[in-house]
Parts: C-alpha cells; structure tokens; sequence
C-alpha cells in the first residue's frame, strides 16, 4: 500500500480542496465497491488507480480518517487498511516517551 503524506498539506477541514480531487467527475460506485473478492478487487484496483494520480490524495485520507470513514475507497485505502493505520497511529501514541 502506497500512502503520500509527503505530498504538500492542504487543510481537510476546508471542503475546497475536492474541488482538486481526481475522482470529482467519478462515478461515486467505483469508490464503494460491493466487497472485497471476486469483481470487487477491479473496482478497488481501478479505484485506487485514481487516488495515485490525486493531488489531494493524502487531504483525502486524512479527512477520512479524521472523520471515521467506515466504507469505500479513500485516499486510495481501503476499510481495512484504514483501520490498520489507525491502529499504528495508536500503538505509535502509547508507545511515545513522555517529554522530561
């Protein structure tokens, strides 16, 4: 799984940075793909091939997690990969040194 937080920071809570979104003119179906096996892995695939090309890919991601996004496709992750990532940020969180 390929994440960008590199890429430049744009405030998520701003809705204008979808104006900037690569899927805005998608069919929104494509981002919610009916499981994960069988015609569901083309429609993630094709999915998250749109997220690569996003310029607000990791905007995108950061709403999503922010916001609890439970189902679809969002800055190129899936629900499961969303709640691993959540899941490494709290490990990372509880497993910080306390400042001196």
């Amino acid at each position: 799984m390929a994440l960008t937080f590199e890429r430049p920071v744009v405030d998520e809570t701003d809705p204008d940075w979808r104006q900037a979104a690569a899927c805005r003119y998608c069919s929104p179906e494509l981002f919610f793909p009916a499981g994960t096996t069988g015609a569901a892995v083309d429609e993630i695939g094709a999915a998250k091939s749109v997220c690569r090309r996003c310029p607000v890919q990791s905007q995108c991601l950061r709403f999503a997690l922010r916001t609890g996004q439970a189902y679809g496709i969002w800055g190129g992750t899936t629900e499961d990969e969303r709640i691993m990532l959540r899941r490494l940020a709290r490990k990372r969180r509880t497993a910080a040194p306390l400042p001196a």
